[in-house]
């Protein structure tokens, strides 16, 4: 279980990192909301560091990550922290991904990368609303991208579960599908509200897709 729960964590530790890289890079943010941001990288450091047992490259953005967010300031600040130092972690970040994913089985490596989208973007959206982020846009992104990874991934699990029908793979099937949907319909609930998404939806909704993702690691293992 605990290879199923790493893996998971890698996708979406490293889809988080990407989002809130394009964010401190592009996004248009005032001082205050830059030190915030930079304070929640540190949420990642500790992902990274609780998958290194399990999978040893994921030390290498371990350690750059964390050299990034020691050097970076976290009071209001009009300069980023070394940015060289980021785009390395996200490069090993990135391998660490590939070698997990020379692994496994396709069907496998199919689901950790539609992971990095889907359990990504919601961790992503966690720590951006923690951050106390102003960037609408993100709002409506992140559920609307991870809608769409949640559909490819329910596509994966058809084509592949379908070639090995058993009553365990039908229940993980279901499983997964029951709680992707939920995950999402909380996630994207404010879009239709039309109102603010608060940090107590958001979580909700990564609780759901993180577990709807750990049992599609599962099913897919079960075949």
């Amino acid at each position: 279980m605990i290879d199923v729960f790493s893996s998971v964590v890698l996708s979406g530790v490293l889809g988080a990192q990407l989002v809130l890289t394009l964010v401190l890079l592009k996004g248009d943010i005032c001082p205050g909301q830059r030190g915030r941001l930079h304070k929640v990288f540190w949420f990642l450091v500790a992902g990274w560091g609780v998958i290194t047992p399990i999978y040893p490259f994921a030390a290498l953005p371990f350690i750059s990550l964390g050299i990034f967010s020691l050097r970076s300031k976290t009071g209001k600040t009009k300069l980023s922290g070394p940015i060289p130092v980021l785009h390395l972690s996200n490069a090993f970040g990135v391998l660490a991904l590939v070698v997990a994913m020379a692994q496994s089985g396709l069907a496998l490596s199919l689901l950790m990368v539609l992971q990095v989208v889907l359990v990504g973007a919601a961790t992503a959206h966690v720590l951006l609303i923690r951050a106390r982020s102003r960037l609408q846009a993100f709002h409506r992104i992140l559920p609307v991208a991870g809608l769409v990874s949640a559909m490819l991934m329910a596509a994966v699990l058809a084509v592949f579960g379908s070639a090995n029908v058993t009553g365990a793979v039908i229940q993980y099937i279901v499983g997964c599908m029951g709680l992707v949907l939920v995950g999402t319909l909380i996630w994207a609930s404010h879009l239709f509200r039309q109102a603010a998404p608060s940090l107590l939806q958001v979580m909700a909704a990564f609780a759901c897709i993180f577990g709807a993702s750990s049992v599609a690691i599962a099913s897919m293992t079960a075949i």
